[in-house]
């Protein structure tokens, strides 16, 4: 209901606009949280992903090192990125291996990684809109399901019941957390017409008005797609 309502300048100043010590201790121990992020998933894609899938699945020797790294890079659950610090090392972390394996690299993905590290460390710097925050990390509930997809499409299991029931769960989840939350973006509007708004951070500005506009477009696109597989799957019976 916060966002409901027209906050007053003192109110603003005291919800979204901490003192000068409490900002520059979040923002070190979120820089901290971001480079542990980084390491993290960059330790697991190189040193454990590959070998836990192997013990899982003999078909994953069988393939190129180029299919391999395709699967070893998407085993991230958004469960442990809780936060937008980790969320933006987990980013990062998949940029670079997206520039070092050519296999990883696809131009929409590219973009949007981009614009979430931009976000993400501009949400971060600059404390404010929360619920807003919220939103963009609750888009990654969807990942598990679309990583998923791409691992058992490549081990040669498309035609399973797991590749099927992981397929439904994947439009699922990625309508709800993705696309049905678009109009909640609208709540903003009122504080755009007190002016409000207009008292955070450029960089996060340009995240509302820049990012979350194309990567919504992004989510539309590949929900169709998904739409279009799953209609294909349907027809083959």
């Amino acid at each position: 209901m916060l966002f409901k309502q027209r906050l007053t300048a003192t109110a603003v100043r005291r919800h979204i606009a901490p003192n000068t010590d409490t900002t520059m201790a979040y923002r070190l121990a979120h820089i901290l949280t971001m480079v542990s992020s980084l390491i993290f998933h960059l330790s697991v894609f190189r040193w454990l992903a590959a070998p836990v899938v192997k013990k899982l699945s003999p078909t994953f020797r069988k393939l190129s090192p180029k299919k391999q790294v395709v699967i070893t890079n998407r085993y991230d659950s958004s469960i442990v990125r809780h936060t937008l610090c980790i969320l933006v090392g987990y980013t990062m972390a998949d940029l670079l291996v997206m520039a070092t394996h050519p296999a990883q690299y696809d131009l929409m993905i590219l973009v949007h990684h981009l614009m979430a590290v931009f976000g993400g460390l501009a949400g971060t710097v600059d404390p404010m809109l929360p619920y807003f925050c919220n939103l963009v990390c609750l888009q990654e509930l969807s990942t598990p399901f679309v990583n998923m997809r791409i691992i058992l499409y490549e081990l040669g299991l498309k035609n399973s019941r797991l590749y099927k029931l992981n397929g439904v769960l994947m439009l699922v989840v990625f309508f709800t957390c993705r696309l049905a939350t678009i109009p909640l973006w609208f709540q903003l509007s009122s504080h755009m017409a007190t002016g409000e708004l207009y008292t955070v951070s450029i960089p996060l500005l340009v995240t509302i008005f820049g990012c979350i506009p194309v990567v919504s477009v992004f989510n539309l696109y590949w929900f169709s797609k998904m739409c279009k597989g799953a209609y294909r799957v349907v027809s083959r019976g």
